[in-house]
């Protein structure tokens, strides 16, 4: 079964095309984040299809970034992705990440970044480590949420305290506004801003998230976009939003903000149904709930796990 990647061959409608074959895309991966990532930080994306026999298996990208003409950057985070809803075979995995190891090496002159797609465990450390990585950072924490199941069984597997509380939003009056190409997005991020100065967290830049937005709205393929979702008081005065990037067959949970007129009313999760069912509507099959970390923050993680979505861990950053 011989495994190859081809680097940045073929038309970007083929590359399209491929994007949409994967089940659960991650937003890191997509073309859009790449054209944002250049225009903010200067990397450049490389493309990549995995072949196993010759057949298209699965996807990446990789962003490149060279200093003073020698020292060269390289990231691929939260890939490869698999198509059809592929599990490949150990041996394919391993020659993918021996491939990548190659890619990718560690010197003085070439720092690496990866942050692999892989459920974490000993498999997963002892595969890495047999292909030449070393483990420096822990791995990514989310929620993914089955967007595929109706409503009925979303609702039903939310978490008692969780729906009980959805109950009050939905009769606290509050008018939700969608706005599918996220124009208020610069007031969105200024308030992310400030909330990330009192409790101390470290926020997606303003200029990145209008980048990305831009790309996704403009730019992106037919299945991508940005949604900004506002709830309203008395239909005019905003208490709570939250940012949405779709990308693929999935979408992300971005930025998340309320006041306390909102947090008293639960707009946030009147947002967040709301929203997933609109993007289930329009053909959204899994929502990544953007991350969760039980020791510094807990009440977000207990919030994001309440929509009785899955909890996953990946296998760490290396190098």
């Amino acid at each position: 079964m011989p495994v190859t990647i081809a680097w940045n061959e073929g038309t970007m409608g083929e590359w399209a095309a491929l994007w949409e074959r994967v089940a659960r895309s991650t937003l890191p991966q997509s073309f859009a984040y790449a054209q944002a990532m250049g225009r903010t930080h200067g990397y450049v994306p490389r493309l990549g299809v995995i072949r196993q026999d010759g057949e298209p298996a699965g996807i990446l990208q990789l962003l490149e970034r060279r200093q003073l003409k020698l020292f060269t950057q390289r990231q691929m985070h939260r890939g490869p992705l698999w198509l059809d809803g592929a599990v490949p075979e150990a041996g394919v995995l391993e020659e993918t990440f021996r491939l990548l190891r190659k890619e990718c090496p560690d010197n003085p002159l070439s720092r690496a970044s990866l942050l692999p797609e892989l459920p974490a465990g000993d498999g997963a450390a002892a595969l890495l480590s047999r292909c030449g990585f070393r483990r420096f950072g822990p791995g990514y924490r989310t929620v993914w949420l089955d967007l595929s199941k109706s409503e009925e069984e979303l609702r039903a597997g939310l978490a008692r305290d969780w729906r009980q509380r959805l109950k009050g939003a939905e009769k606290a009056g509050l008018l939700l506004d969608f706005d599918w190409e996220a124009k208020n997005l610069p007031w969105l991020m200024k308030q992310e801003h400030e909330q990330a100065l009192a409790k101390q967290f470290r926020p997606m830049t303003g200029a990145l998230a209008v980048r990305l937005r831009n790309a996704m709205v403009k730019g992106g393929g037919k299945t991508d976009g940005a949604l900004m979702t506002a709830a309203l008081q008395n239909g005019r005065t905003a208490v709570a939003s939250g940012l949405f990037f779709r990308h693929g067959n999935a979408a992300t949970y971005q930025v998340g903000w309320s006041n306390e007129q909102g947090r008293k009313a639960g707009a946030m999760r009147l947002i967040l149904w709301r929203t997933a069912l609109a993007l289930k509507e329009r053909g959204v099959r899994w929502l990544d709930l953007g991350g969760i970390n039980p020791e510094t923050a807990a009440g977000v993680t207990e919030f994001k796990l309440g929509t009785g979505g899955e909890a996953t861990e990946s296998a760490g950053l290396y190098r």
